[in-house]
């Protein structure tokens, strides 16, 4: 089996980078991490080129947000064909140390599950779900309908079916999972025996790096350069037309499931909306930087 490809995403929130990133590093598997800054300006780059570690395997720096779908299908596209693709947020911190291998054993066990989730504590109880439980002797997940980011892990025959993630209609995780559900032969879910933190903020004397920190004198935080550019909610709501609008045109037949990128070698050999994505983009670009 090909080691794990890890994609991290950062914009801003430096403090929860440094701690998340620390935690992924004491991470006892073994994986390639891809890192992103999506043109953080609180020091995340910065912060970004000063660490070392084996397991990364590659930088980058976007000088414009284009949103969290462009960045992570530039990573994805440079994944080997038999890698697996983990996903982690920024601010996802995995207490777990072996969490990779609890991944890679569901997956093993069961075949048929092409998208994995870690689970937040209480997270069902607190969504009021009732999940069906599938167990193998000592293995088990929970199949559910929809898988949210926070620490994603998706099989490499899964791509084979669904290409990127979806920049026409930037639906995100709730796009990933109707396609994989509705529309390949794998299904989704999420396993419980990975320990996940997603904490929002962190204060600043709590924070690794509160003494190298060049916003205490300006009297701002990285958190407050976070919150001022932060338009994921906003954009929400703006994308559910083209959603459904997309999954139209699929069961019709007017269009597969595949859906390429700008970033894929060639990716004017598919159907692609290239007015949709250029919108998509664009609120970003204007609204995120």
């Amino acid at each position: 089996m090909s080691i794990p490809m890890v994609c991290f995403v950062t914009w801003n929130r430096l403090g929860l980078t440094i701690q998340n990133l620390k935690a992924l590093f004491e991470t006892t598997d073994d994986f390639e991490l891809y890192i992103v800054d999506n043109n953080s300006q609180d020091g995340t780059w910065e912060y970004l080129q000063s660490i070392n570690d084996s397991r990364i395997k590659y930088k980058h720096r976007f000088g414009i947000n284009r949103g969290v779908v462009y960045a992570i299908n530039y990573i994805l596209n440079k994944r080997k064909k038999e890698q697996y693709f983990i996903f982690v947020e920024n601010d996802v911190c995995i207490k777990t140390k072996d969490w990779i291998t609890k991944f890679m054993n569901v997956m093993e066990v069961f075949p048929e599950v092409g998208l994995l989730g870690g689970l937040r504590k209480d997270y069902f109880k607190s969504k009021g779900i009732v999940p069906k439980q599938y167990k193998k002797r000592d293995t088990s997940y929970y199949s559910t309908r929809m898988v949210l980011g926070n620490c994603n892990c998706i099989r490499p025959e899964v791509f084979d079916y669904i290409g990127f993630w979806n920049e026409e209609t930037y639906g995100g995780d709730k796009d990933m999972s109707i396609r994989i559900n509705d529309f390949t032969p794998f299904t989704i879910g999420y396993i419980d025996d990975i320990e996940i933190i997603q904490s929002q903020k962190i204060l600043c004397n709590k924070c690794l790096y509160k003494d190298k920190c060049s916003l205490v004198n300006k009297g701002i935080t990285c958190f407050d350069i976070y919150c001022k550019n932060y338009m994921h909610q906003q954009y929400a709501s703006r994308v559910k037309q083209k959603q459904q609008m997309f999954l139209q045109e699929v069961k019709a037949g007017k269009r597969t499931i595949y859906c390429t990128s700008v970033h894929a070698d060639k990716y004017d050999q598919y159907y692609y909306n290239q007015q949709w994505a250029q919108e998509n983009f664009d609120f970003f670009i204007k609204n995120a930087n």
